[in-house]
């Protein structure tokens, strides 16, 4: 078989995947091109070629070097040898944070990919839990611009007041969960998030499939597939949001989770900081919260309160709210 004749763009339903064993859709079209940015001294055949690979962002999604939050195609080199009925090919990508192996055929228009994944960080492999309660709030990253906030005729410390006010809402969000919020990451970078529950101590699995979005800059994004992210919403925010604003979609079947999770001063910590640096999701999200359950479970002062909290972040006033949680066994 001719290696120039495989060379091209693969469509969602030309392409089969397993990503570590399990059999996964392509989330895009795939393409696979020749190499020519190699050394010219590399000795080339026609049986056998360097190539490009051309991967659309893969489930659970793989972290690459941008600072920014968006998904970006996976590229990897690869050597390309031909038989008289199909053409193989297999390359890698190994950095600090991951290594992907892949290992692909190409014949009769359909092109099979078997993907090996694995992620490295110092939070992998340990479950961390969220309590909702004013014990669990770190404002170390509020980077409030006032220094007060009036509240009934007083000037209150900024910190003093946030806390005071965000309290009874997170309180409110973890009766709505059952429980307390736990998350571990994965060595593939897909989440094993849920419940602790209150009443039974069990951990309870969120529904739908989650993953962890690494970046640069110490920042994390916890990702959900659309099932996973209408279920979570469903529950903290009621029936009464059909799409909701506590999840951005990203295209296809992907949301993401407005928070972000910093790495504490050691591996035996974790912050979720509410809203993301790109963005003012948790803003949006609590004047809705607020808005139609609020007084369901909040006095009107705590109502009132939470509502100025939504505004200062919406004035970027203040900034991230921690959740700080810690690993259990």
């Amino acid at each position: 078989m001719n290696i120039e004749k495989v060379c091209g763009t693969y469509a969602m339903e030309q392409v089969k995947m397993t990503f570590n064993g399990v059999d996964m859709p392509a989330l895009g079209s795939v393409s696979l091109i020749l190499d020519t940015s190699y050394d010219s001294n590399v000795v080339e055949t026609d049986d056998s070629r360097k190539m490009i690979l051309e991967l659309p962002p893969l489930w659970p999604n793989l972290p690459t070097e941008s600072t920014y939050s968006a998904f970006e195609n996976i590229i990897v080199k690869v050597d390309a040898a031909a038989s008289s009925e199909l053409v193989t090919f297999e390359g890698s990508i190994k950095k600090a944070e991951y290594d992907l192996i892949v290992k692909g055929t190409c014949q009769e228009n359909i092109i099979v990919l078997d993907l090996t994944y694995a992620a490295f960080s110092n939070f992998i492999g340990k479950r961390y839990l969220f309590e909702f309660n004013k014990q669990s709030l770190n404002m170390g990253m509020l980077n409030p611009s006032v220094e007060t906030v009036e509240w009934k005729g007083s000037q209150m410390p900024v910190i003093e007041f946030v806390t005071d006010a965000i309290e009874p809402v997170f309180e409110a969000i973890g009766r709505r969960l059952g429980g307390s919020f736990y998350f571990e990451v994965l060595s593939d970078a897909s989440v094993q998030a849920g419940v602790k529950s209150y009443e039974t101590n069990d951990f309870v699995p969120f529904s739908g499939k989650q993953a962890f979005r690494n970046l640069n800059g110490g920042f994390g994004y916890l990702v959900a597939d659309y099932d996973g992210a209408l279920w979570l919403s469903k529950v903290v925010l009621g029936d009464f949001s059909v799409s909701s604003t506590m999840f951005a979609s990203i295209g296809g079947n992907l949301h993401f989770v407005p928070v972000f999770f910093v790495n504490g001063k050691s591996a035996n910590e974790l912050r979720i900081a509410f809203d993301t640096p790109l963005g003012t999701s948790f803003c949006r999200f609590l004047f809705q919260w607020l808005e139609n359950l609020g007084e369901m479970e909040l006095s009107v002062e705590e109502v009132e309160k939470a509502h100025k909290v939504a505004l200062l972040l919406q004035d970027k006033k203040i900034r991230y709210i921690h959740l700080l949680g810690t690993v259990i066994e």
